[in-house]
């Protein structure tokens, strides 16, 4: 809503498309489609002004036919200072399944973030994951490590802070971590990518243990 409202007004408005076709779906760490390849279609809207939105929508191959896995919708405000450019927004998400019963499906989450010579990073809160409804926060940094002609390998590192649940006498927040490592290069209009990841915190997967992924993608 908020990319459509602003697009008759601005001058240099940018509307941009992307497909990928991944062996998993990962989110933080874990799979999100139960290991299952998945194809997912996105769109972009970049305002020019600063302000930007975005959606994006994941199917997954299933037994009795395709599955919707995921559901995002996003929209924030960007603005570079000479070479630091820092972004605040807010995301809605919504996935097929989760494991644990302490958190929902669906959910918002608010960020602040930085990005400076390939390093990014980014802070979240979310006022619903949590079922009981408290305060949940990840904080994440992603830095581009070495670049080789067009081989590029990327690393990003995770933390999650949870509150203990209410029925519990202890209080403060637990710690969580999880990580991944990935190559990439362009081909021709194509961007491939084989990486791994794991996270000490399964929401979504039966298992944390790291996962081997790839995926291949193009922008229009």
């Amino acid at each position: 809503m908020l990319g459509l409202a602003v697009l008759p007004c601005a001058a240099h408005a940018q509307l941009a498309g992307s497909v990928s076709l991944s062996t998993s779906e990962m989110f933080r760490g874990e799979s999100i489609s139960d290991s299952r390849p998945v194809l997912t279609v996105g769109a972009s809207l970049d305002s020019g002004t600063g302000l930007f939105a975005g959606t994006s929508a994941s199917v997954a191959a299933a037994a009795h036919g395709p599955q919707i896995t995921s559901l995002v919708q996003y929209a924030g405000y960007a603005k570079r200072v000479g070479g630091v450019t820092a972004e605040v927004g807010a995301i809605h998400r919504r996935y097929l399944q989760v494991l644990d019963r302490d958190y929902r499906r669906s959910f918002f989450e608010v960020y602040a973030g930085l990005a400076c010579r390939g390093i990014k990073a980014r802070i979240y809160l979310s006022p619903d994951y949590l079922v009981d409804g408290q305060n949940s926060y990840y904080a994440e940094v992603n830095a581009r490590l070495l670049r080789i002609r067009e081989w590029t390998l990327e690393g990003h590192a995770g933390l999650s802070l949870i509150p203990y649940e209410l029925a519990l006498p202890r209080r403060g927040l637990r710690n969580y971590q999880d990580w991944r490592m990935q190559v990439s290069r362009p081909a021709g209009r194509l961007f491939i990518a084989v990486g791994v990841n794991a996270t000490n915190y399964p929401v979504y997967s039966a298992s944390g243990k790291a996962k081997v992924f790839a995926s291949i993608s193009t922008a229009f």
